[in-house]
């Protein structure tokens, strides 16, 4: 027995047979609101924790294509200044082929990304704190999430608005403006 759907559409009449659903396209139908976890992650449980001596770190700022530098305020928000001091040089501490972490001395902070691409600063090392740091073939430098992602890896960038507020991570490419930072 064959089920057949009957639409009626500006007069025309459509039969549609009815079978079961692949579960193939029963999976793309589903629509994620939130993004994915990045299931290679290496963990830092299973790695083990570095010591200070086996993490190669830089000092820089990073000062986006918008005009903004990326800093981490007295309050721990994560935001863009204008104002080049102290406050804005952060440490770029390396963890592996192309892995970083992003700290600032001076909040003894790190800056993170959770699974809504919200910008963050916290105390402790997690996986969050990874990103993936490319340079672009501009000569601007992206960061994207390590852990979190929307439909391939690495595509969770850190971005500042035109304004200087951080830009959701969900919501930007590595072409944006925003997220394109020179290495000084």
């Amino acid at each position: 027995m064959v089920d057949v759907e009957h639409a009626f559409r500006r007069g025309k009449k459509y039969e549609w047979v009815l079978t079961k659903p692949s579960a193939l396209l029963q999976a793309k139908t589903v629509q994620w609101t939130a993004a994915k976890i990045n299931l290679n992650i290496f963990s830092l449980r299973d790695v083990g924790e570095a010591s200070e001596e086996e993490i190669a770190f830089a000092n820089i700022k990073l000062f986006s294509k918008n005009h903004w530098f990326l800093w981490i305020e007295d309050n721990g928000d994560v935001s863009g200044t204008q104002v080049q001091g102290y406050e804005v040089t952060l440490q770029l501490q390396s963890f592996g082929n192309g892995l970083v972490r992003i700290y600032s001395p001076k909040m003894g902070r790190f800056i993170a990304m959770d699974s809504n691409g919200r910008l963050f600063s916290t105390k402790n090392k997690t996986d969050s704190t990874i990103f993936k740091h490319v340079k672009e073939i501009n000569g601007f430098h992206t960061f994207s999430s390590h852990k979190y992602y929307r439909e391939t890896p690495h595509d969770m960038y850190i971005a500042l608005q035109k304004d200087g507020i951080p830009r959701k991570g969900n919501k930007t490419c590595r072409l944006h403006k925003g997220s394109q930072f020179l290495i000084i």
